[in-house]
């Protein structure tokens, strides 16, 4: 054998083996219902004095799915409807106590808008994890 043919022959036995690991399925995950049938509750009014922690929680709660709703073809519209009612009222109350902080928001809540306005769920995606970090570090404050 070659030294050629071998070192093929190692790297072949390397893959092949490498995908023989075990699968674990972590039971204790919380998944969210992604189902047909699971729905966002739209015609609820936004209180725009709602406490903004609130306001925010909930955004994030809808950006958590968006993704897969683009996809599915499920809710995105009204779901993104929502979102929108909600970071107005937002809006308004991170521009007054701290305007330099409106840009990171909008720059998530466009990507989402984004992905549901181009059928891109990795736009939707990206928003949502920006609007993690970015609700994280603004509550932390």
């Amino acid at each position: 054998m070659t030294r050629r043919r071998a070192g093929t022959a190692a790297l072949a036995a390397v893959l092949t083996l490498g995908a023989c690991g075990t699968t674990y399925v972590d039971t204790d995950v919380t998944v969210a219902d992604t189902s047909p049938t699971a729905t966002i509750t739209t015609s609820a009014a936004v209180d725009p004095d709602a406490p903004l922690a609130e306001l925010l929680s909930e955004i994030e709660r809808l950006m958590f799915d968006l993704d897969e709703r683009i996809v599915d073809e499920r809710d995105h519209l009204a779901t993104f409807a929502r979102i929108d009612a909600l970071w107005a009222a937002a809006e308004r109350q991170i521009r007054a106590a701290d305007p330099n902080d409106v840009f990171n928001f909008e720059q998530a809540i466009e990507l989402a808008r984004s992905g549901v306005e181009r059928r891109r769920p990795a736009d939707a995606s990206k928003g949502y994890k920006i609007l993690v970090d970015v609700v994280d570090a603004y509550l932390s404050r």
